[in-house]
């Protein structure tokens, strides 16, 4: 006889904030699950580094950019994560789960920096879940090779993919970005 799987416990929302309050790491939650997120590369750190710069330096005015200490929950899935850089224009709309305040969930703009072991759940996931966020408007994930891709919402609601290898990234909400300047002289 097969003995059965260990059965795996599932987190509630509530258990979430209280060990993340608790935890010297920053903690991912998805589904009931808790995932502890790994350091990034110098290399990652750079290019989220220079994201959040561009997004910062050109942000409209009435917007907040924020990097990646900055927890987001997506409401309609439950989601907690916290991408390399975000963008709230308008009053910031905090998780009402959240009584410590410091969960957004109204973002404009969200930008994950891709690595090899992050990228699956950027790539899907994370984007199903944040394309649920009403006031998203924009998803980028920035390669650590000279690539950006762009998910757009367009006024439809349905969603454009722009996929950028060189020259300049001009982003809806703002931000604008040469390629070349973004990647010259990062780490390996």
């Amino acid at each position: 006889m097969i003995a059965p799987a260990p059965s795996r416990h599932h987190y509630s929302y509530d258990e979430y904030l209280a060990l993340e309050s608790d935890s010297e790491i920053k903690l991912e939650y998805d589904a009931g699950e808790i995932y502890a997120m790994a350091g990034g590369s110098l290399r990652h750190s750079a290019l989220a580094s220079r994201i959040t710069a561009a997004i910062e330096s050109t942000r409209p005015a009435g917007c907040v950019a924020f990097q990646s200490d900055t927890r987001l929950r997506v409401l309609a899935t439950g989601r907690a994560a916290y991408p390399d850089a975000s963008l709230v224009c308008g009053p910031i709309e905090l998780d009402p789960a959240d009584a410590k305040g410091r969960t957004i969930t109204n973002p404009m703009l969200l930008v994950e920096v891709l690595s090899s072991s992050t990228e699956a759940v950027d790539r899907g996931d994370k984007l199903r879940d944040y394309q649920r966020i009403a006031s998203l408007r924009e998803y980028v994930l920035v390669s650590q090779e000279p690539r950006v891709e762009i998910y757009r919402r367009l006024p439809s609601g349905t969603w454009e993919y722009i996929d950028v290898r060189e020259g300049t990234v001009m982003l809806a909400t703002g931000a604008t970005f040469d390629l070349a300047a973004l990647y010259a002289g990062l780490p390996t």
